[in-house]
């Protein structure tokens, strides 16, 4: 919603260090990929999942950029949810899309803010989320996988603090619940190619399973 940037310097040779700062700054999963100087991949690999994301990033240079942005904070909200409506509506509105995209209803207490969508997958076999997540990368968008043993919000990968034990429904809906990111940045026309894409994987899978229905 509101950006800007992390802000700061740190000025070391030691890849752990470096790798560790990066995660307590906010960084995770594929993100480290993004910054310009960074560690190893394998060092970044080695410590990240010891480390609980702070996202130490506010100063007085940070709130100076933050503060214009509250300006259009409502033009965005509106922007975000009226996207997030749309791209809703078109899964929904096909017959397979409305059959194995479970998207969570918003609850009616909360005032939503939907920078990102995410959908239950529901497939016959558990190996057809792999499939899914396949067919949506080879056509240029990845999308993450709650479960996947890389993603930052699976608590099985939260080494920093005690796992949850007895949670046998949680592991169970993470292992098929996917995120799609919404970027302010794109336009109306990508949002739409966006639902096509998920459509395009969603039967890919199906018929790799010989699971098309007419």
């Amino acid at each position: 919603m509101i950006n800007s940037g992390e802000g700061g310097f740190l000025c070391t040779d030691d890849d752990e260090i470096a790798a560790k700062a990066i995660c307590y700054a906010g960084c995770y999963e594929s993100l480290i990929s993004q910054h310009l100087v960074a560690p190893p991949t394998e060092v970044f690999d080695r410590v990240k999942k010891s480390i609980p994301n702070y996202s130490l990033r506010m100063s007085d240079l940070t709130a100076c950029c933050v503060r214009p942005q509250l300006e259009n904070l409502e033009e965005r909200i509106a922007l975000y949810n009226n996207r997030y409506e749309a791209i809703t509506s078109q899964l929904a509105a096909a017959a397979m899309g409305a059959k194995h995209f479970h998207i969570p209803p918003i609850d009616g207490r909360v005032r939503p803010v939907s920078d990102s969508l995410q959908i239950n997958l529901r497939f016959a076999r558990d190996e057809q989320v792999a499939t899914f997540l396949g067919h949506c990368k080879r056509r240029g968008m990845p999308v993450g996988l709650f479960g996947s043993s890389d993603n930052a919000r699976n608590f099985r990968n939260w080494q920093y603090s005690p796992i949850a034990t007895d949670v046998d429904a949680t592991e169970q809906m993470i292992k098929a619940a996917i995120d799609v990111r919404l970027p302010l940045s794109f336009t109306t026309e990508d949002f739409e190619l966006m639902g096509q894409v998920l459509l395009a994987a969603l039967d890919d899978t199906l018929a790799e399973a010989g699971q098309v229905e007419a």
